[in-house]
C-alpha cells in the first residue's frame, strides 16, 4: 500500500528569538516492510543530517539570526507491506535495553495490580487482553494530558491519548522484564484523516517485535508508518530543541495521510 504523507508544523513566538537549535525527527525509517519512495523535509535553513543511537534519522537545525517563527514541512511517498504480522530485530539496539524504565514510564503499584491477571504467564494473547482492558480503563480523550505526563499520572487520570496509552503499556511490560519500545509515526485510516502523528508500542516475544496499538486496538503494522523508535516520547519526539528569547509560543501542526491508487 502506497501512502502520500504531509506533515506540517509551525511554531509562532510572541517575541523575537535570538537563536535556537532544533532536533527534528520527521523522516520515516527504511525497514524490510517499509519502503521510502520519496521524502523531503523543508526547513528555513540547511540542517545537519545524522542518526541517533536508535537508528532514527535526525536533523539538527541551528539558527543564529533573530526569528519569530519556525516552519517545517515534511512530505513524501511511503509504501508499506500490509501483510506484515511481526518485525525482525534490526540489531540497532540490544532488545534488553527496552526492559529498563525511563522517566516517563515508571510503574506504580496500582498499575501492577491492574495488569497482574494478564501478566502471570505473558503470551501474545494475554498481552492483547491487557491492551483491551487498558483502553477500557483509559479511554481516548484529548487535552487531558501533555507531552510530559508520565505513565502513572495518565493511569491515575483514567484517560489520555496514544502517547499515554503507549507509555502505560510499555511500563507494564517492562515492569515484568518484557522488552517494550515506544514507536512514533503516522497512521493511515481509510474512514477519516488522522490529523496528528501517532504512537504505539512494540513488544519483544519469541525473537520478534509485535505491534500493540492500544488506542486503535490494532496488533499488526498494516497501517503504520514508522518514523522513530525509542524508550519513550522523549526519544522519538518530532521536534525538540532550545532557544534564546522568543517568549511564549503557539504551535500549529497537521498531518495528512492518503492512500495512492
Amino acid at each position: 500500500m502506497k501512502l502520500q504523507i504531509s506533515h506540517q508544523t509551525n511554531y509562532y513566538y510572541g517575541d523575537l528569538a535570538q537563536r535556537s537549535v532544533q532536533y527534528i525527527r520527521m523522516t520515516p525509517m527504511q525497514l524490510p516492510h517499509q519502503v521510502i519512495h520519496q521524502w523531503n523535509v523543508l526547513l528555513p535553513k540547511v540542517a545537519t543530517a545524522q542518526k541517533d543511537g536508535f537508528g532514527n534519522d535526525w536533523l539538527t537545525l541551528s539558527r543564529n539570526e533573530a526569528h519569530d517563527n519556525l516552519q517545517m514541512q515534511a512530505s513524501g511517498i511511503v509504501e508499506i507491506n500490509t501483510d506484515t504480522e511481526r518485525l525482525e530485530d534490526t540489531g540497532q539496539v540490544p532488545y534488553l535495553l527496552f526492559t529498563v524504565q525511563s522517566p516517563l514510564t515508571q510503574c506504580s503499584q496500582n498499575m501492577r495490580d491492574f495488569a497482574k491477571p494478564y501478566l502471570k504467564k505473558p503470551t501474545l494473547d494475554s498481552l492483547k487482553e491487557l491492551a483491551g482492558a487498558l483502553i477500557m480503563k483509559m479511554p481516548f480523550v484529548k487535552d487531558t494530558t501533555h507531552v510530559g505526563t508520565t505513565a502513572s499520572e495518565a493511569f491515575e487520570m483514567g484517560s489520555g491519548v496514544c502517547q499515554d496509552h503507549t507509555h502505560v503499556f510499555v511500563s507494564l511490560c517492562r515492569d515484568q522484564q518484557i522488552p517494550a519500545r515506544y514507536v512514533s509515526g503516522y497512521l493511515y485510516d481509510d474512514t477519516e484523516n488522522h490529523m496528528a502523528s501517532h504512537a504505539w508500542a512494540e513488544i519483544w516475544l519469541d525473537g520478534y517485535w509485535y505491534t500493540f496499538d492500544i488506542s486503535n486496538q490494532m496488533f499488526q503494522p498494516s497501517a503504520h508508518v514508522y518514523v522513530a523508535i525509542g524508550r519513550d516520547y522523549s526519544d522519538t519526539a518530532p521536534v525538540r530543541g532550545v532557544r534564546m528569547g522568543g517568549g511564549y509560543e503557539n504551535l500549529y501542526s497537521q498531518v495528512l495521510v492518503t492512500r495512492l491508487s
